[in-house]
């Protein structure tokens, strides 16, 4: 984080879990202790969010990686979430997207590209809209897909980041447990910001005050009704008794695993080894063009031939795990 400009505190993580303070439900998820201390991290991370005041955080789990160009990366996304949260100048209730506040059920989704023109009311609060229009900011994934009519509670609104140089050609493009809208309906090089849809993993997500005290109350309160990843996206899709959060996504990720060369039984400590067969002979980051684990040893000694995974023009590969 040092290498690419980010300030970071770390929090510790949870090895012991006392059974008598689980909210109701937990009884039935049967989850095993590395599912119960990583959502027990979750919650004391946004608990601190919230006894500190802090208006916004990125919060990162510890084995994830991202591209030495994050903070670029990172402004363009900022002008792709104003089109989607921020209400036209001049007004308070009008948006871009037609489909605002939801969709009809013929409705088709409307794309903004960010170089356009921005008609939007200039936020006061974040970069990333105004911190009252937003709660989660699920930027570090293992898929998702982009919002349809049928969900019937969610704008379709798609703000497009085209020519992006840090994107992968689509035949390097995993969306892991995602669909292959982006490959199938967009150019190379594009990066898709939208609302958030059945996302998987929870290793980088922004989080407003508001949306950790929700988290807070829905997870720690509420119900515990299943895995962190899998309570995070009932919140975000509405569904399954949870009150819906404004949580914006982006296509590829921004944040992904990194997997280093050796085993893959201890690539979690939530999943048993035994369900992680297999041996990565190459380390590798889905997605992340130039991966700063995998460029570590260039950025300290100062080299700027960055090692790129994912070069254009080259066949796909399996990323060496076998």
């Amino acid at each position: 984080m040092a290498m690419t400009g980010l300030d970071f505190e770390f929090v510790d993580g949870v090895t012991e879990i006392n059974n008598h303070t689980l909210p109701p439900g937990a009884d039935k998820v049967g989850l095993n202790l590395g599912g119960l201390g990583n959502w027990r991290a979750h919650m004391n991370v946004n608990q601190k969010i919230v006894r500190d005041n802090i208006a916004s955080a990125l919060i990162l789990e510890d084995d994830a990686d991202w591209d030495i160009r994050i903070k670029s990366q990172m402004r363009d996304f900022a002008k792709a979430t104003r089109l989607l949260v921020q209400p036209l100048r001049g007004t308070s209730d009008s948006f871009m997207d037609p489909t605002y506040p939801q969709p009809n059920p013929d409705a088709q989704p409307s794309s903004f590209d960010i170089k356009g023109d921005d008609p939007t009311l200039e936020p006061s609060t974040s970069p990333y809209g105004d911190l009252d229009r937003w709660g989660m900011l699920w930027i570090g994934h293992c898929g998702c897909r982009f919002p349809i009519a049928s969900d019937g509670n969610v704008p379709l609104g798609r703000a497009v980041i085209a020519d992006d140089e840090t994107v992968p050609e689509q035949q390097h493009v995993d969306m892991q447990f995602g669909d292959r809208q982006l490959q199938s309906q967009y150019p190379a090089h594009t990066r898709v910001v939208s609302r958030s849809r059945v996302n998987t993993c929870t290793l980088g997500y922004g989080i407003s005050q508001t949306g950790a005290r929700q988290l807070l109350y829905e997870m720690g309160v509420h119900k515990l009704s299943g895995t962190t990843d899998m309570m995070f996206r009932a919140i975000c899709d509405g569904v399954q008794g949870r009150r819906l959060m404004t949580c914006l996504s982006v296509q590829p990720q921004l944040f992904q695993h990194h997997r280093p060369v050796g085993t893959r039984a201890y690539e979690s400590d939530i999943s048993d080894p035994g369900e992680r067969p297999g041996h990565n002979d190459q380390a590798f980051t889905r997605n992340i063009r130039w991966s700063t684990r995998l460029n570590l040893e260039k950025l300290v000694a100062g080299e700027t031939d960055y090692i790129d995974l994912f070069k254009d023009g080259e066949p796909a590969t399996n990323l060496g795990w076998k």
